[in-house]
């Protein structure tokens, strides 16, 4: 269920540990112990599916800026979205853009 509310409300900028807490009726400490098993926190599996939302977004929507992209998927600062961003895909939103209309 938690996963599922992650899902739903992945794109609020403002999604924190505790709303999906308070909606789910339990404390912030056992949400936290429901991520425990998969070895990623909650700020990591939510930050995973963001990138692999604004990957899809880079890929589907061409007319939208990198900077759309970022604010759309929940990023609220643009470093912070190319550093991730980098880190996960291993190149720059940018690049990947090029990639794809150089293909």
């Amino acid at each position: 269920m938690a996963l599922a509310l992650v899902r739903r409300h992945l794109l609020q900028s403002d999604l924190t540990p505790a709303q999906v807490a308070r909606t789910l009726n339990i404390s912030v400490r056992q949400l936290h112990l429901l991520f425990e098993p998969t070895e990623k926190s909650f700020s990591r599996t939510l930050l995973a599916m963001r990138l692999v939302e604004a990957r899809r977004q880079l890929e589907s929507t061409p007319h939208l800026t990198i900077t759309e992209i970022a604010l759309a998927c929940g990023f609220d600062s643009l470093a912070t979205f190319y550093r991730a961003f980098r880190q996960a895909f291993g190149m720059a939103p940018g690049d990947l853009r090029k990639d794809l209309r150089s293909n």
